[in-house]
């Protein structure tokens, strides 16, 4: 995978460029009538009370893709998915030095209308029964926009919507931040977890 290169602030932040032609079809999913019926709110995590609809924090629409699934398009799409996480733990090898993980939890196809986006600074593990197995964030791109990436509070950077662009980072409070929101155009991404294996066994039971 070619890197793409971010700024040197962007610390602990991985960054390539997934091919296009994935892209495509991953947007041909979304407007897909079949999976119209799949579509829903997005929610937040409210830490250890679950998750709840608030548009005013999040306004999204989102299909959720079982972590099971390589059907066509989720299957070139994991592989180079793979190929990112590979490369980052040759740059962050640190992030390999733990307990077994690996992309257990269902992740997100996530639509933003006009305006909308996570609007409020968050982090992907706040510590709560849910999400304490969460361990690197992954989340891809699908339209090229100007201003609408996404900022990272401490390292006071905004990354750019960028078609392809993939970036992975760590789950703590280090790597807090949010959507840069358009008023002019609608955005899509993907975005996901990887997850400590035996911590997310114990708490899928």
């Amino acid at each position: 995978m070619k890197r793409f290169k971010l700024s040197k602030e962007a610390t602990q932040i991985g960054a390539w460029i997934i091919p296009h032609d994935i892209i495509d079809d991953i947007c041909d999913y979304w407007d897909n009538p079949e999976n119209d019926k799949r579509k829903v709110t997005g929610s937040i995590g409210k830490y250890n009370i679950g998750n709840a609809i608030d548009i005013d924090v999040k306004d999204s629409i989102e299909i959720e893709i079982n972590s099971n699934n390589f059907d066509k398009p989720w299957d070139k799409y994991r592989k180079y998915l793979q190929d990112c996480l590979d490369d980052y733990l040759l740059q962050y090898p640190n992030a390999n030095e733990v307990m077994p993980f690996n992309l257990l939890e269902n992740y997100n196809l996530q639509w933003y209308p006009k305006g909308g986006g996570y609007k409020d600074w968050h982090h992907e593990n706040p510590g709560s029964v849910e999400y304490v197995h969460r361990h690197l964030v992954f989340m891809t791109y699908c339209n090229d926009l100007p201003n609408a990436g996404t900022h990272f509070k401490h390292q006071n950077i905004t990354t750019p919507s960028i078609k392809g662009l993939t970036l992975i980072w760590a789950s703590g409070f280090t790597h807090t931040h949010k959507g840069q929101i358009t008023e002019e155009h609608e955005k899509m991404i993907v975005t996901g977890w990887y997850n400590f294996v035996d911590v997310f066994n114990k708490l899928d039971k």
